[in-house]
C-alpha cells in the first residue's frame, strides 16, 4: 500500500470551486518541489529553469480563474487559455496544452467526476502529443500518457475512484523513475527528466485536493538529493526565443514549417487561428521574429541567451546549494550589466534579476523571486518606471509579503539600497530606503539613431 492510501473519502461530483482548489493545491506543491526539480533540468537544454517554467504557467493560469466560472467545462477552459498566454519555456507551453487537451474533455460539463478527469488527461496526453513536431520519449509526455492510461486501465477493471486516482499518481511517479532509460542524455546526467518529475507533483497535488489528503511533509524533489552532473555537454545553446502571434487566421504550421527552416529547435507552435504561441531554439532570433511578424502582430516578445542560462546555472551549482541564501527580509531589485549587479549585492541584495535586452521584468517573476529570496518578507527595487506597475501588481498578489520601493533608475535604487538591512521591522526598512530617494536627482543622456 502506498503512503497516499490511507482513509480518503468516497469522491463526489466535482464542481467548479473544486477544479479551482485542486489547482491551486497543484501550484502550492509544485512550488514546494520547484528547486529540486530545477536542480536535475539537463532536457532539451542545462539551463535549470523547468520547474519555474512550469510553476509560472500553473499561476499564469490560475490567474485566470480567479472569477470562477459558473461550470467545469467553462473554468477549464479559462484556464488553459491563461495558461497558452502565460506560458514560459518549453515546459510550460507543453503543459499548456496537457491543459488544453484537459479543458477540451471536459467542455460542456457542468461538473466531473474521478473517472471523467482521467478520460480527460489521456485527452490531454494526446493533445500535447499533437502539438510537439517531434516528440521525445522520456520526457513529461510519456509521464503523462503512461499514468493516464494506466489510471484509465484501473476504471476499466472497475476499480473505485479512490483506487483510480491512487494508481495514477503511483504510476506517474513510477515513469519518472524510467525516464533515464528511455532519454540518454538523462542516463548520463544521472537524473530523471524535469518536466516529467514536474507532471507528476502537479498530478498529486490535484489528486490530494480531491481526495482531501494530506501532502508529504518533504517535497519530493530536493535540492541535493539528485543534482545532474555537469559532464553531460549540449550541442550550443542559442537563443531561447519565445512570443506570441495576434491576428486573424493564423497559419499555425505554416510558422511551424518556416522556423524549421531555419533550423529552429524543440520548437512548438501552439493555439488557434487568432492568438499562437511560439516557443523555438535558434542560433539568430531575428529571422524568428520576422517569421512571427509576418503572422501578426508580435507580443508578450521574450529572448534568452542560453549559453549565458547554462553557465549561470553551473556558477550556482558550483557556489554550492545556497547559492541563493533566503534571509527574514529580502532584498530583490532588478539591474542590467554584471558591474550594477555586483554594486547591488556588495549592498547585501539578496537576488538580481537581470532580464534580456529591451524586456521588462513580469510580475509574476518578481513574485517567485521574492518568495524565493525571503522567509517572512521581500522589498522589490524594480530600478526602472516602466516596471513599476508589475511590482506593484506582484505586491498585490503577495499579499503583503513584497513591499515594493519606487526606484525609478538604477542610481535611486542604489540609494536605497544602501539603507537595506535583512533583519529588522519590513515597514521600517522600507522606509528608511524610501527616504533616500528623494536625495537623488538624475540627468539621462541618450543619444540619436541620426
Amino acid at each position: 500500500m502506498s503512503e497516499r492510501e490511507t482513509t480518503a473519502p468516497a469522491v463526489p461530483r466535482l464542481r467548479a470551486a473544486d477544479l479551482r482548489a485542486a489547482f491551486a493545491s497543484a501550484e502550492r506543491w509544485l512550488t514546494a518541489n520547484r528547486d529540486g526539480i530545477n536542480a536535475i533540468n539537463v532536457y532539451p537544454v542545462p539551463d535549470g529553469d523547468t520547474g519555474t517554467n512550469m510553476l509560472l504557467t500553473l499561476r499564469a493560469a490560475l490567474r485566470g480563474i480567479e472569477e470562477l466560472p459558473g461550470t467545469v467545462g467553462e473554468t477549464a477552459q479559462r484556464f488553459a487559455r491563461a495558461a497558452l498566454l502565460g506560458a514560459r519555456g518549453n515546459s510550460g507551453v507543453i503543459l499548456s496544452q496537457m491543459f488544453r487537451g484537459f479543458a477540451e474533455a471536459l467542455d460542456g460539463c457542468d461538473d466531473t467526476s474521478g473517472p471523467q478527469m482521467i478520460h480527460a488527461l489521456c485527452n490531454a496526453s494526446d493533445v500535447a502529443y499533437a502539438s510537439v513536431s517531434q516528440p521525445i520519449e522520456g520526457t513529461m509526455l510519456t509521464v503523462l500518457r503512461e499514468a493516464a492510461t494506466l489510471a484509465r486501465e484501473s476504471i476499466a477493471l472497475d476499480a473505485g475512484e479512490d483506487a483510480v486516482l491512487h494508481a495514477l499518481i503511483d504510476h506517474a511517479y513510477a515513469s519518472v523513475e524510467r525516464t533515464p532509460e528511455l532519454l540518454p542524455r538523462l542516463k548520463e546526467a544521472g537524473v530523471v527528466d524535469a518536466g516529467g518529475a514536474g507532471v507528476a507533483v502537479i498530478l498529486e497535488g490535484v489528486a490530494a485536493s480531491i481526495h482531501q489528503i494530506e501532502l508529504p511533509e518533504e517535497p519530493r524533489y530536493r535540492v541535493g538529493d539528485h543534482v545532474a552532473t555537469d559532464a553531460v555537454e549540449h550541442e550550443g545553446h542559442g537563443y531561447c526565443t519565445e512570443y506570441l502571434v495576434l491576428g486573424a487566421g493564423i497559419d499555425l504550421r505554416g510558422i511551424e514549417r518556416d522556423l524549421l527552416a531555419i533550423g529552429g529547435e524543440s520548437l512548438l507552435v501552439v493555439g488557434d487561428a487568432r492568438t499562437a504561441h511560439v516557443h523555438v531554439h535558434v542560433e539568430d532570433p531575428g529571422p524568428a521574429l520576422s517569421i512571427g511578424a509576418r503572422a501578426g502582430a508580435l507580443d508578450s516578445v521574450k529572448i534568452e541567451n542560453m549559453q549565458t542560462q547554462h553557465e549561470e546555472w553551473m556558477a550556482g551549482h558550483d557556489a554550492g546549494d545556497d547559492a541563493v541564501a533566503s534571509v527574514p527580509v529580502a532584498l530583490v531589485t532588478i539591474a542590467r550589466g554584471a558591474g550594477i549587479a555586483d554594486a547591488f549585492r556588495g549592498l547585501g541584495a539578496t537576488l538580481v534579476l537581470a532580464p534580456g535586452e529591451g524586456a521588462k521584468t513580469s510580475a509574476g517573476e518578481l513574485l517567485e523571486a521574492a518568495r524565493r529570496a525571503g522567509t517572512s518578507h521581500a522589498i522589490v527595487l524594480p530600478n526602472d518606471k516602466d516596471i513599476f506597475m508589475a511590482a506593484e501588481a506582484a505586491a498585490r498578489e503577495s499579499n503583503g509579503f513584497i513591499t515594493v520601493v519606487p526606484s525609478a533608475n538604477i542610481a535611486a535604487g542604489l540609494a536605497a539600497a544602501i539603507y537595506y538591512r535583512s533583519e529588522g521591522d519590513p515597514a521600517e526598512i522600507a522606509a528608511e530606503m524610501a527616504g533616500a530617494l528623494a536625495d537623488v536627482h538624475c540627468v539621462e543622456v541618450s543619444t540619436a539613431v541620426r
